[in-house]
């Protein structure tokens, strides 16, 4: 849903799968960007999100808008994910929950663990080839999506209930697209002010 927008602050250190550190700007560094945030990258029903939105980022791109993966645990789940299930978009760790907490999406399930219907997201992820990973302590987190902007603005944010409980993608990406055009920036992220400016 829109969210009012906020910062999060560019001092946040975050680590490619395989131990590299990546400063949070790099998210989106290149305009807009959808950041799915994973319970961790084991986590079935997260796991099927991720490919789709991973399916669906060249279709963004040309709209001017990335794709990320931003998960507290853990390192070689990610790099399963992207040597063996072919992911392509960027995944991240953020195992001391800097940016989640920072665009407000560090809300724990607690009980909500128990919704029947995470039971059965996990059930329909397994009927779509998708086998869960290893439990992490990030089991407790709950879904969640932001769109932020090149300022590192959160413009747009869901948070979910249960196990699960991702947005529909078609919602998020009709989202991202609008505040992109909106903003005035082409696919290859220059101002298109600047350009009639020029």
């Amino acid at each position: 849903m829109p969210s009012s927008p906020s910062a999060v602050p560019t001092d946040i250190s975050l680590s490619g799968p395989d131990g590299e550190a990546v400063p949070v700007t790099a998210l989106a560094e290149e305009g807009f960007v959808v950041v799915q945030l994973v319970r961790y990258f084991g986590c079935l029903p997260c796991q099927d999100w991720l490919s789709e939105l991973d399916a669906a980022a060249a279709d963004l791109a040309a709209s001017g808008v990335g794709a990320a993966a931003v998960g507290g645990s853990v390192d070689y789940q990610a790099r399963w994910l992207r040597d063996e299930r072919g992911i392509r978009m960027p995944l991240y760790l953020d195992p001391d929950h800097a940016f989640r907490a920072a665009v407000s999406a560090d809300e724990r399930l607690g009980l909500r663990l128990l919704n029947p219907r995470g039971a059965a997201a996990y059930t329909r992820s397994m009927r779509r080839g998708f086998r869960p990973q290893k439990i992490t302590r990030d089991t407790v987190l709950a879904p969640a999506v932001v769109i932020l902007d090149q300022a590192m603005m959160v413009r747009w944010r869901h948070v979910g209930e249960r196990i699960g409980d991702y947005p529909p993608l078609r919602e998020v990406e009709r989202a991202a697209v609008e505040l992109a055009e909106r903003s005035g920036v082409n696919p290859d992220g220059r101002d298109r002010r600047d350009e009639a400016r020029s």
